[in-house]
This record gives structure tokens, sequence and C-alpha cells, in this order.
């Protein structure tokens, strides 16, 4: 058994106990020195993590240094996370992001989407849990935080594993280790690549998957982190089932227990009595087996994991099948596999609908053996482990070929320096004859300047003709310049204005705490106007001044696009009562520009919020139609005449009206939309009629 973390983990909390009882003012370093206990606490005890956790968010209340509270509430979060309860770990994530919101803190809000991400991903639901994660990463590389983008591509990896995508699942990891490498750091390295070894495992590379377990269990080591040394034990036990060698596997496993029941993350200790409970049904000791399976149910329901649930039925429904209790136990395989085509687990999908197979047949059952080796043979084909083989050689090759060419890069450098030191002293020899030869150029170019002043007199009418031309374009700017800053001293001083004028009742005394928070949501809703304001004005001035049509085209899933949109004007659809509505297959994709792709629908969006009444409805339905990707916004909104719909898309800013709850914007999101679309292969439809509602239908390509 390793013991080296748990004693330089102890050694690390003496050192920080020792500080903070020796710092005798309650502020915001002692809340630090706080969570940074929690954080050491995390993979040694989960009452002594939860206790420091609740000491710092409590001062941090009194203190009301914004920063150190959503350090607090993400510490908390983690509490609950840990303890497996899921809802009131989002609560302190969600109330994290909204202390950020609050206060202007953009920067923080990684953290908080991130959190969240991972805990709809332990909750298996892959599609909140990529929307969260595209938002988290989306700040992360608005404000160059490296950290969090490779940890949350490290995220997004392990959701493309469970659901048996490999050479994604590949790309995201080797993309996150690259990060981690760059800014060594070796707590990252050492899981990104415990997260290659897993990969290498389900594409049947054993020799490779050992390799890098080795190298992750060597790190693992050297950062102290327990965590990671169960994981090593937990996919050398995998790997060793797959090769029969069940002795050593549950050497393993019962290892990696011993240091989880230091932990004392319910998560991680039932996910580990699962495993212990497959080695004994491999084994035959199905008594054992059946044991730990049923306890394991219930634990994981208690848990609310999805995972744990449906490969706990599935084992005991083996179990019982090898027990010759083969219907009952055929029922327990088949609601595991039910819960593992809902939560899209494939790999383990494919291994119960092929237990299921054989049992039916033998059972002389043939037509539902037939049905589930169809649905194995589905399985087999969307794998496609032998095309995931060969991708994720192609992947790894290139990522060891860029690490090569960098190094050579950095040879090079060193060589250029030393070449450098000769070359000045030729150089330095050399200009004294350049020298010598400069008073015969400077001649030479007196002649020539004659002869070009020539040619310039000829260019002075063209020239004059091009100013006039640029004069008349700079009349259209300057014109579309009034526009905007019309328009922006009226609606962004409402919002500063109100914003500014509530803090000073706040400061004043005026109105207390509480009655702040009434008006906090109406403020979030300005300012969140005047956010998608400003990023509309910033890509209508580029296309305006400078021409920009340059597209970064990828694969873009509607679906995250159509939540992520929903994320981002929640709160302006709350205010309205207006109920968001996604119709949108999960499996529907369009080549697009991503962040052309999401400015279009979040303006689709908060254009239909904008005009419809209180208590409407706003539906983003979506279907493939041919080679497009079609879909619609409709909103049970105010709608408009033949006349306004006209004027939408005619090439300049249109007056903006007023929404009908008061909300201003530029009257330029719906022609940049247009632009956008247009600009990535599709078009956009207006179907209206007044007081009936408004459909948007744009087209992309699939």
């Amino acid at each position: 058994m390793i013991l080296l973390s748990i004693t330089s983990y102890g050694s690390v909390i003496d050192s920080l106990k020792h500080v903070l009882s020796s710092h005798g003012s309650h502020d915001t370093t002692k809340v630090s020195l706080m969570l940074h206990i929690s954080v050491q606490y995390q993979n040694i005890s989960a009452d002594s993590q939860k206790k420091y956790a609740e000491d710092a968010y409590t001062l941090a209340q009194q203190l009301g240094d914004a920063y150190i509270l959503s350090r607090s509430l993400n510490q908390m979060g983690a509490v609950f996370f840990n303890n497996g309860k899921y809802d009131s770990s989002i609560y302190y994530y969600q109330q994290a992001i909204d202390v950020c919101d609050a206060n202007g803190m953009e920067d923080q809000k990684v953290y908080g989407y991130t959190n969240i991400g991972n805990v709809y991903m332990r909750l298996a639901d892959y599609i909140r849990a990529l929307a969260y994660y595209d938002t988290g990463l989306t700040y992360a590389e608005k404000y160059d935080d490296n950290r969090s983008r490779g940890r949350i591509l490290s995220n997004i990896g392990s959701i493309y594993y469970d659901q048996g995508a490999y050479s994604k699942a590949l790309n995201n990891f080797l993309e996150g280790l690259e990060i981690h490498e760059e800014m060594d750091n070796q707590h990252d390295i050492a899981l990104s690549v415990l997260n290659l070894s897993n990969v290498y495992y389900r594409l049947k590379d054993y020799p490779k998957a050992k390799q890098y377990i080795a190298r992750a269990m060597d790190m693992a080591k050297k950062t102290t982190d327990k965590w990671s040394v169960i994981s090593c034990h937990t996919t050398y036990a995998s790997i060793f089932n797959e090769e029969k060698k069940y002795d050593s596997s549950l050497l393993c496993l019962q290892e990696a227990l011993a240091l989880s029941l230091d932990i004392n993350q319910p998560y991680v200790t039932n996910l580990l009595k699962g495993n212990i409970a497959e080695c004994y049904l491999h084994m035959g000791r199905l008594d054992s087996a059946y044991v730990l399976y049923k306890e394991s149910i219930k634990v994981s329901e208690k848990l609310k994991d999805i995972e744990g649930i449906a490969i706990a039925k599935g084992g005991v429904g083996q179990v019982l099948v090898k027990k010759g209790q083969k219907e009952l136990g055929l029922r327990y395989i088949e609601e595991g596999l039910a819960l593992m085509e809902e939560a899209g687990m494939k790999q383990q999908a494919l291994e119960l609908a092929e237990i299921l197979a054989t049992t039916h047949e033998e059972m002389g059952n043939y037509k539902n053996a037939l049905k589930y080796t169809k649905l194995k043979e589905a399985y087999e084909d969307s794998l496609s482990l032998d095309k995931a083989k060969k991708e994720a050689s192609s992947l790894q090759f290139e990522y060891e070929l860029a690490k090569k060419e960098a190094q050579i890069t950095l040879l090079e450098k060193n060589n250029a320096l030393e070449a450098g030191k000769t070359k000045l002293n030729r150089m330095l020899l050399a200009a004294a004859l350049v020298g010598m030869l400069l008073a015969s150029i400077i001649a030479f170019q007196f002649f020539r300047n004659l002869k070009r002043a020539r040619i310039t007199n000829e260019l002075i009418l063209k020239q004059k003709q091009e100013i006039e031309s640029q004069a008349r374009k700079l009349e259209v700017l300057n014109n579309f310049k009034d526009t905007t800053f019309s328009v922006l001293s009226h609606d962004l001083r409402s919002p500063i204005n109100a914003l500014t004028g509530t803090m000073s009742m706040l400061d004043e005394g005026i109105i207390t705490p509480g009655e702040f928070a009434l008006y906090k949501q109406e403020l979030n809703n300005k300012l969140q106007s005047v956010t998608l304001m400003l990023d509309n004005l910033l890509q209508w001035a580029k296309m305006q001044m400078k021409g920009e049509h340059t597209l970064d085209l990828e694969k873009i899933n509607i679906r995250r696009k159509t939540l992520k949109a929903f994320a981002v004007l929640k709160d302006a659809a709350d205010q309205k009562n207006i109920k968001l509505v996604a119709e949108v297959p999960e499996n529907l994709y369009a080549m697009a520009d991503k962040n052309q792709a999401e400015m279009v629908m979040r303006n689709l969006v908060s254009n239909a919020i904008k005009f419809t009444p209180v208590n409407g409805t706003v539906t983003v339905a979506a279907e493939k139609n041919g080679s497009m990707a079609a879909i619609k916004v409709i909103d049970t909104g105010v709608g408009m005449t033949k006349e306004q719909i006209d004027k939408l898309f005619d090439g300049t800013p249109n007056q903006s009206t007023q929404g009908t709850g008061g909300e201003k914007g530029t009257g330029i999101g719906l022609q940049l939309s247009y632009n956008f679309v247009r600009n990535n292969g599709g078009n956009i439809v207006v179907e209206s009629e007044p007081g009936r509602g408004t459909t948007f239908l744009l087209t992309l390509p699939a």
C-alpha cells in the first residue's frame, strides 16, 4: 500500500495550520488559509474538508469581499459534490456565479460553470455537462486562463470517453496535456496521462495503456495525489481483468479501496466496490459479487449515480444468470442496458447486449437473441475500434511530432545565437565596404527620383479620384458613427445610471442589502442587454470598416449551441416568465464558424424574448433538411407587418424598437445575424403577422 501521499499531505496541512493559528486578524488572508486547508483535506478527510470550508464561508460572508466569497462558495460546492449531494453542490456553484455577475468578476465565472459541468457529468447528463463546459471554455479563452482551459478540455474528453468516442476523447486529452506541459503543471499532467491510459485500455492496446499508467503512477507519488494513485490501481485492475489475471486485479482494487476509505468519498468507494464485484463475478465468487452489486445499487441510487446504477444492475443480472435464475437475471440486465443507452454509455451497453444475445440463444428465445445480436453489432459499428485505433495512432504521432519540432526549434535558436556572434564580426567588416558604396547609391537615387517625379505627377489625378471615393465612404462611416454614438449615449446611460443610482442608495443607507436584492435581477438583465449590444456593435463595426469575412469552419452541435444561448439569456426570460423550449435532436450538426453561429443564436433568441409578452414561449426547433440544417426560432410575441419584415435585412442599421418589457437595442443585431448566416453559406427567412408571433427560419450546411 502507498502511504507516501498521506505523510506529504499531512506535512502541508500542519504547516498551513501553524500559519493559521499565528494569524490573529479576521481578514481575507485568514479565509484563504482556511480554504487551502479545506482543499488539502479533500483526499484525506471529508469532515475536516467540510469544517474548514464552512468556517471560511462564514467569515467571507462577514467580510463582504466578493472575490473571497466566490472562492468560498465554490469550495462549499466541492464539499457537497464529494459527498454525493449534487443539488446542494449546484446551488453553491450557482451562487458563486451570481456573486461574480453582481460584482463584474467575469474572469472568475469559469470556475462555477466548470464545476456545474462536473456535477452533470457525474450524473451522466452529458448534454448539460457539455453546455456548461462550453460556457466555461469561452471564459477561459477570453481571459487566457490556460489552466482552466486545459482542465475543461480533459473533462470534455472524459465525456467522449464515456460515450465510446475514443478518437475524440484522445484528441481532447492530448490538447489538454499539451497545455499542462507548457505550464509544467505536474498534478494535471499526471491526470491527463492517466486519461490516455484509459483510452488505450478501451482500444485494447494494453502495453500502451500500461506504459502510460506507469508514468502516471510515478508522477502521482511525486505530487502526493492519492486520487491519482487510486485511479492508476483501478485502470491496472481493468487491464488484468481483460487478461484474466483476476488475483492481480483484486489485489490492485483492494489497495485502491484502502486508500479511498482514508479519503472518505462515497462515490469513489462505491465505484471501487463495484469493480471488486466484477472481479468476484469473473472469479466465480457469485455470492460475494451479488452482495457488493446490490450494495452498489443502493448507494448509487442515493448518490443519483446513473452510471453506477446501470453497471451494478447489469452485474446483478449476470450473477443471477450464472446461478440459473435466468428470467430474473435478464430483467436486471435489460434495466441496466436501458440506463446505459439513455446515458450514451456505448461500450458498456455493447457488453450487456452481447450477454443478452447469448443468454436468450441458450434459452431458445431466438427472436430476442437476434434482436440483441443486431444491437451489439450496431454498437460495434458505432464504436469501430479499428478505425479509432488508426485515428489514435495518428493523433499520438502528431502530438509526439509537435513535441520533437518544439525541441528542434529550441535547439535551432541556440545554434542561431552562437552563429550570430560570428556573423556580428563579419558584419562589422562588411560595414566599412557598405559605407564606401553608400555615396554611389545616393547619387544614383538622386537621378532616379527625378524620373519618379514625372511619374508622380501623372498619379496625382488618379489619387484625387481615389480620395473623393474614400471621402464618400468616410461619409457613410461617419453617419454610422453618429448613429452608433446616439444609440450608445441613450441605451448605455440608462442601465449604468440605474446601477450607479442603486449602489449610491445602498452606500448611503437609503435601501438595505435585502431591498437591494430585489433590484439585482433587473440590473443583471439591463447589463446583460448592454453586453449583447456591445458585442453586436463590435462585430458590425469590424464588418463595416474592415470587411472581415474570415471563417473558421468546424462541426458544431446545434442543440449545444441552443442550450448555451438559453443559459446566457435565462435571466432575461425569467424576468418576463417566458418559457424557453429546445426541440433540437442531440445528433444534429452543422458546418459553420462557431463564434458567428453562437452570436446568431443569441441574437435571435434575445430578439424573440424582447418582443414576447409576459408568460409567453420561445421555441428553438431544428431538423435536417437535405444537405442543410434547418433551425426555427419561434415566439408567441407581437409579430411584424410586411413592411417591417422588408426593412430587417436591407443593409443598414435599423431603428431600434422597444420590446414588450421596455428592452432597448441598437437595431443592428438582426442585420448582423443575417450577414453571418449568409457568410456561412446559409439563409434567413422571416414569417410573421401582427399579434400572431414571429418565426425566423435559418439554414446552415449540415
